[in-house]
């Protein structure tokens, strides 16, 4: 049961008190809320007691201004706003497309990005030549545009997303109005407009706008189970009524349960299930039951998500390896220009310039170490990801959901309308027999339970004596409706057999009663709790052997097939009739208004067995969450035993005999409940966010389980938490977090809300949530679906591995980059790869390979392995042997391009020889030219013998002295070999992009390569564009001028670049590296090594450590939660 604190106005004093009463009105709004929050923690009648000490109902009618009979007049709503409140919800508008963008930059990665960026364009252009100058800013300006994508791609699908959230409350919203009495007149309000004193009429199936106390009432019930999670109809009862029922039982107090005294508040957010009548409105706004909810959740906290933690590690150490490497590359170029100078012993102005630029190409080494696309990739995916989860009926709210859930080892489910229908069905009939009846079939044959003789008595007995009705939309009692649903799956149109068989004396169902008679001609039929209706049979109308007595084997057979539907959790109802004679007496009744003629001398027809049905697709669903390592438990307000039952139904519950199922107090109480890490107590004066907590120079509060020790032991075997309260789904899901588990959570009820928030994944119903839990929650399902939630794991996973298999792509390129940067700077004094080339093998990593890699299609095969640990790194050790296995034969295969492409690699006549340019210069375009001596210039006698191989067009050589920059500076005509480099380390990637696409040395990297037509478009369009821009890309992209490269130098380009697939086999073959680095987060490896002592093995699954993140404090600190008050229900 949810309980609350009231608001800091009831410590007002006295004087104040009487100040706030104002002029008219001589009740405070603290006394109305103090009788609400008695029946909201009521143990037997407090809040009865707290009316009387008002001196009930008729003096509040007086003390308000209202009347009962034409509610309110309307001249006094400004001084009843000021002293009571308002009922509007307070309008938090929308974050702006701006808020969202701003939000995104607020990531570690991107901030980090964007400096780099700038300082990559001020020093670029600041420090180029004339001739360079114009191309310089071209780097620092691609980072730029990869975290301006990123950051609008995160923006656009938030705003989208939050747009169709925001249309989604929109319309639940407009269809909450309520009809109230102002000034005599009847008139149909929103029910943000209600006001303290308003006279509201009750109907069947409204929400309970605010707390309201009731006036008039027929048998009427409400389902609480949205605030407090009590799953059985409450009964409601005017204030009069109510204090009888006390005053009868009061005695019996100790004995009595919560609900045994029907109670006059209605508590606003729950549903009247049943009844009609007329209520006053006590209390509204943030003082009401949802209200202080709400505003419990106002809050807003900034979490950390598993998937941020891993990308700061990666970030961090990529940073690091950036670091180094430029320390590395600045020392050795330091001591190679000290060398240099004390060799030549001179020292001159350009020297310092030299040095300088020692320091730019040390940053260079950082930037290009830099993943600029990795974010890019994260956001890419989870975009494409959330657009194809609406089509599973998952609208997600918070796009990091997507992923985490991926990670989830751990569901907290609830029952009703997830694991089940939340509609009732019969599911077995007795006659003779138990029979079970085919739920899931639509076309059903009533021959099959009943003979012909007897189907006229079945429908009487069902269908015709009931009001419930299924069209135009479902309305009465569930039972009833089960019924009518079994008998129209017969082929029985229900309004036609009313329409038939017309009833004399009806006699109604009421909860003392406990059953439901019509007089039809001459026959009695009748409907009710089987225990009772069998009660008063003394015959059997059997199917096989027609009417028969009830002796003591018929009726011990009859009772046994009740014990076994009940032990199903089943709720048993029995069927009877009597045929009249015209004596029979029709007016003797006992004190709970049940006729004579009702209790003897009945014939029993059958025992129908109705209960709300899993739905068929969820046994395999909680299946295939066990495949994947994910414990699924049941929360849910229902008692032990039906609890158990659906358990064991759905396949959550086994193993009884090793399999705990509590109830939630009990649960509680074993647990020491939450309390605050730092005060350890339930409540405290810690701020519940960080704002505040640095105002007050206070620690936030941090949420943990008082007795952790007893949590070990109970939660491994725990699978049902039945009679939950909020306070328990909420201990349970923040022990689960503290041991390093990834939890996600079911809920649909506003005292879900808590629960939803805290976990690292909260799923809200879409048709049965209330709008409460749905702002609460990450993940929406749309159709209340529980194996929506398993297609959300299943995209959770397939989004980790995408990021996985970009990272191991990058990461790949970012280590031959950054080697060979390091390299070609301290050799050849120049940098391999230009700006604009690196712009474009960026924009294949950032754009094209995300894009690819992100819209691969999940499969069933991601349920087949355990979720990824919370804190594991996520390069993991094979990832690891195949970036460092393909960034050393990249790094070879460059290094062999560079310096020795000279003997190898074939160069053509062409017509650009008689070319001005190459006119007496022909060494730089081919090293085996004929130098002729006497004229002093290099020649080409014949092309078999000489000009036949690439020159060595390095801009200096390794001594210092220029080699093909003398030659650029007059032609700018880039270099064939330094286009061969390029196009080599191009073809490469493009390559190793395919192997990327499987990370866990899948033998064949082709498979399922079609199902996602994007990945081979993707790869056929890098290459088109990459043939067009070494053919045609001359200077711009610094290629070779005359048409890039002849087909055998592409054929050699492409057969290095494909032996990265033969790199992939021979990895394959290799064993993978234990590397302990590898195994934790960024060196946070001891940070909880007492709570992995202390863990249960189920929480030791999750070796590595623990790290404590910040999240939504405990909602719990304003509820009044004591242990010791626990009662089990």
């Amino acid at each position: 049961m949810l309980q609350v604190v009231l608001s800091d106005e009831q410590n007002l004093s006295i004087s104040q008190e009487l100040f706030h009463q104002g002029g008219n009105f001589r009740i405070s709004k603290q006394s109305l809320m103090k009788i609400v929050s008695a029946a909201q923690e009521r143990l037997f009648a407090e809040e009865i007691d707290e009316l009387e000490n008002i001196n009930g109902l008729q003096n509040l009618e007086m003390t308000l201004c209202t009347s009962f009979q034409k509610g309110l007049k309307g001249d006094d709503f400004q001084e009843r706003e000021i002293l009571f409140g308002n009922n509007r919800k307070p309008v938090i508008p929308p974050k702006t497309y701006i808020q969202l963008l701003l939000q995104a930059l607020e990531d570690f990665i991107m901030r980090v990005l964007l400096v780099a960026s700038i300082v990559s364009i001020v020093i670029g252009v600041s420090t180029a030549d004339d001739d360079h100058r114009s191309l310089a800013w071209i780097e620092g300006f691609a980072i730029f545009i990869a975290v301006f994508v990123c950051c609008n791609v995160t923006a656009i699908n938030d705003y989208q997303k939050e747009r169709q959230f925001q249309s989604l409350n929109q319309m639940a919203d407009s269809r909450k109005t309520v009809t109230v009495w102002r000034d005599g007149q009847k008139i149909d309000l929103h029910q943000s407009l209600v006001m303290v004193g308003d006279i509201i009429q009750i109907f069947e199936g409204m929400e309970i706008p605010a707390d309201c106390f009731v006036v008039e009432a027929a048998e009427l019930t409400c389902d609480e189970s949205a605030m407090t999670g009590e799953t059985d109809p409450i009964k409601k009862d005017t204030y009069e009524n109510c204090k009888r029922s006390r005053d009868k039982l009061k005695d019996q107090q100790n004995s009595c349960g919560r609900h045994d005294i029907p109670s006059p508040v209605m508590l606003s957010g729950t549903k009247v299930l049943s009844g009609e009548g007329k209520m006053i409105v006590a209390v509204v706004g943030d003082s009401s039951c949802v209200g202080k909810i709400s505003s419990l959740l106002a809050t807003e906290e900034v979490q950390t998500t598993p998937l941020q933690e891993k990308l700061e590690a990666i970030a961090q150490d990529v940073g690091k390896f950036g670091l180094a490497s430029a320390a590395l590359i600045l020392l050795i170029l330091l001591l190679r220009f000290a060398v240099e100078r004390i060799k030549e012993n001179s020292f001159e102005k350009d020297h310092v310039k030299e040095m300088l630029n020692f320091i730019i190409i040390s940053i260079t080494v950082i930037v290009v170490a830099i993943p600029e696309g990795l974010p890019l990739a994260v956001t890419l995916s989870l975009a494409y990801s959330t657009k194809r989860m609406l089509k599973d009926n998952n609208l997600v709210r918070k796009m990091a959901a997507c992923e985490t859930m991926g990670g989830a080892d751990m569901v907290c489910s609830d029952k009703t309308g997830t694991l089940t229908q939340n509609k009732m069905f019969m599911v077995s009939i007795w006659n003779d027999s138990l029979m079970d009846i085919d739920v899931y079939n639509e076309q059903l044959n009533l021959n099959t339970y009943f003979p012909a003789q007897m189907h006229e008595l079945y429908v009487q007995s069902s269908i015709v004596n009931g009001t419930a009705m299924i069209r135009p939309e479902e309305k009465g009692s569930k039972t009833e409706v089960a019924m009518i649903l079994f008998a129209e799956k017969c082929g029985i149109i229900y309004e036609k057999e009313r329409e038939h068989h017309v009833a004399s004396v009806k006699i109604p169902f009421s909860s003392k009663r406990k059953r439901m008679a019509m007089i039809i001609g001459k026959r009695l039929v009748i409907k009710g709790a089987s225990e009772i209706i069998l009660d008063g049979c003394n015959k059997l109308h059997s199917k096989s052997r027609g009417i028969i007595s009830i002796d003591s084997n018929v009726r011990q057979s009859i009772e046994k097939a009740i014990e076994s539907m009940a032990s199903q959790s089943l709720r048993t109802i029995g069927l009877a009739y009597r045929e009249l004679n015209g004596s029979e007496d029709l007016t003797s009744k006992n004190d709970k208004g049940v006729y004579d003629v009702e209790t003897e001398n009945l014939t029993l027809i059958a025992i129908v067995g109705i209960k709300d049905i899993l739905r068929p697709e969820v046994p395999g669903a909680v299946a295939n969450c066990k495949t994947a390592g994910i414990k699924v438990r049941m929360v849910t307000g229902d008692n032990k035993i039906t609890a158990r039952a659906i358990a064991k139904e759905c396949g959550i519950l086994i193993d009884e005999e090793r399999s705990l199922v509590l109830e939630g107090p009990d649960f509680v109480n074993r647990i020491g409940g939450v309390v605050c890490k730092w005060c350890k107590t339930a409540s405290c004066d810690c701020p519940r966010d960080q704002s505040t907590a640095k105002q007050l120079g206070k620690p936030v509060r941090v949420d943990t389980i008082k007795n952790g020790e007893e949590f070990d032991k109970i939660y491994p075997l725990l699978d049902v938490l039945a009679r939950s309260r909020p306070e328990d789904k909420y201990a349970l899901v923040t022990g689960l977090l503290e041991r390093g588990h990834v939890v996600a959570v079911t809920g649909d009820g506003t005292n879900d809300a808590p629960a939803l928030k805290k976990a690292d994944v909260g799923f809200a119903m879409g048709i049965a949530g209330t709008e409460v839990a749905r702002e609460s929650a990450s993940i929406i399902l749309l159709d209340d679906n529980f194996s929506s939630i398993v297609k959300a794991v299943m995209w959770g996973r397939n989004i980790y591995d995408s990021i996985k298999k970009f990272l191991q792509f990058q990461l790949t390129v970012n280590v031959v980059a950054v080697t060979l940067t390091l390299i070609s700077s301290v050799l050849l004094k120049q940098e391999v790869l230009e700006p604009i080339q690196m712009l474009w093998i960026n924009l294949i990593m950032d754009t094209f390979a995300s894009l690819a890699l992100a819209t691969e299609t999940p499969t069933p095969e991601l349920l087949q392995r355990k979720p990824h640990n919370r804190n594991e790194y996520m390069v993991s050790e094979k990832m690891f042997k195949h970036i460092l296995g393909q960034a050393i034969y990249q790094m070879i295969i460059m290094l062999i391009l560079l310096f020795s492409a000279q003997s190898f690699v074939p160069e053509y006549k062409g017509s650009e020889d008689s070319n001005a340019d190459f006119e007496g210069n022909l060494e730089y375009k081919y090293s085996n030219t004929y130098y002729d001596e006497a004229i002093k210039i290099h020649l080409c006698p014949n092309y078999q013998e000489y000009c036949n191989l690439v020159s060595f067009s390095t801009d200096y050589f390794v001594d210092g002295s220029e080699n093909y920059e003398t030659f650029y500076k007059k032609s700018y005509i880039p270099s064939r070999q330094f286009t061969m480099i390029f196009n080599t380390f191009v073809m490469m990637q493009l390559f190793n992009f395919i192997n990327a696409r499987r990370i866990k040395d899948e033998p064949n990297i082709f498979q399922g390569i079609f199902t996602n037509i994007l990945f081979p478009i993707i790869v056929i369009g890098i290459l088109a564009l990459q043939i067009i821009i070494v053919t045609f890309g001359g200077i711009v992209f610094h290629c070779y001028t005359f048409f890039g490269l002849r087909i055998q130098q592409w054929l050699i380009c492409v057969a290095f670049g494909s032996g990265s697939l033969i790199v992939r086999v021979l990895l394959r073959l290799l064993p993978d590296p234990k590397l302990s680095f590898l195994n934790k987060l960024g060196g946070h490896g001891h940070a909880n090594e007492e709570v992995s002592k202390l863990a249960s093995p189920t929480a030791q699954n999750n070796t590595g450590y623990q790290i404590q993140v910040i999240r939504q404090e405990s909602e719990l600190a304003n509820l009044n939660y004591h242990p010791q008050e626990s009662r089990v229900m």
